[in-house]
């Protein structure tokens, strides 16, 4: 057996959709997810605990760095027996809170399979970017989590019904800061898109389609004022933030404040920005207006300054 190193990977968290761009558009955040995997002979099966040594909080078939890492093989060495290896995580995204903790352990997987693929056949043929790319899009589904957590920055990604993937990144302006507001209530991302219509008005599409050009001029002007206009949203948020939700009455004082906000993925977790010159200024009644609501609604919290990140998956050998 070929003696394998010490693998570090670090993924970023991303947020998806942004608004109008349902599985079109995300971002990657400074939140990540740490992953440190071990190999040996003495290795007979796969083994993944916290970094801390606690269990995970998730079950063993749940465990997507895992399905991932052999997902790779059975695409690419299918001939090849995947070695077991040793995992620590330190995962600082909370789960189902629309933050990218699937995308993170997905990025993780794949990437160590690629790796370990090198190792192992270095004469062998590999996947070429475009291709890792196209099946780490196909994986999750949707490229708009996985791709900003592998590459970094602001993507706008597609693949519709099997076409080669096409995208492009940007990066996030400094000019505008980022916080997360992370209710501690879960959402399921399959739950969520139940509560979608299965069709939709042509204006609705139209009014999408207008906001997110408005966010490609925002990323080239850095105008605050489009990306006020870039948010808004008529195909998901509207749904997954309905009048019932404990969320809805933050989401109007934050329109009134002059506040861009959007829903992270399929939440519960969103996104508030403001210009990075207001933020002495507005932080205080933000603050405020955070406890008022989820207070009243007998809802932990956490309030997070962020920033975007702009390096994607971080891959150390030791």
């Amino acid at each position: 057996m070929v003696r394998l190193p010490k693998y570090s990977i670090s993924v970023p968290g991303t947020s998806a959709n942004l608004g109008p761009g349902f599985d079109l558009m995300g971002m990657a955040l400074e939140i990540r997810n740490e992953f440190s995997f071990s190999f040996s002979s003495e290795i007979k099966s796969f083994v993944s605990t916290q970094r801390n040594g606690d269990v995970l909080p998730f079950s063993d078939k749940d465990d997507l760095v895992q399905a991932s890492y052999l997902s790779y093989f059975q695409k690419f060495a299918p001939n090849l027996d995947p070695p077991y290896y040793e995992c620590k995580m330190d995962l600082n995204l909370p789960l189902k809170g629309g933050l990218g903790s699937s995308a993170s352990a997905i990025v993780a997987g794949l990437v160590l399979a690629r790796e370990v693929h090198k190792r192992i056949l270095p004469n062998s043929q590999k996947p070429n970017e475009s291709e890792f790319l196209q099946f780490l899009a196909e994986y999750e589904g949707h490229p708009d989590n996985t791709l900003p957590a592998y590459l970094g920055g602001f993507v706008f990604a597609y693949s519709i019904h099997g076409e080669p993937i096409r995208y492009f990144r940007k990066k996030f302006p400094g000019s505008v800061a980022v916080f997360v507001i992370t209710p501690e209530f879960f959402v399921s991302t399959e739950e969520s898109r139940k509560t979608l219509p299965k069709q939709y008005i042509a204006s609705d599409m139209i009014f999408n389609l207008s906001r997110i050009g408005a966010w490609m001029h925002f990323l080239d002007k850095r105008k605050f004022g489009d990306l006020l206009i870039g948010l808004q949203d008529k195909m998901h948020t509207p749904y997954r933030i309905s009048e019932n939700s404990p969320l809805y009455p933050l989401t109007k004082i934050l329109q009134n404040d002059r506040l861009g906000f959007c829903l992270s993925g399929s939440g519960p977790s969103l996104l508030v920005f403001m210009e990075r010159k207001n933020v002495k200024s507005k932080l205080p009644t933000l603050e405020s207006d955070i406890a008022n609501c989820l207070n009243a609604e007998n809802i932990k919290y956490k309030l997070t300054r962020v920033k975007a990140d702009h390096l994607g998956v971080v891959v150390k050998i030791k």
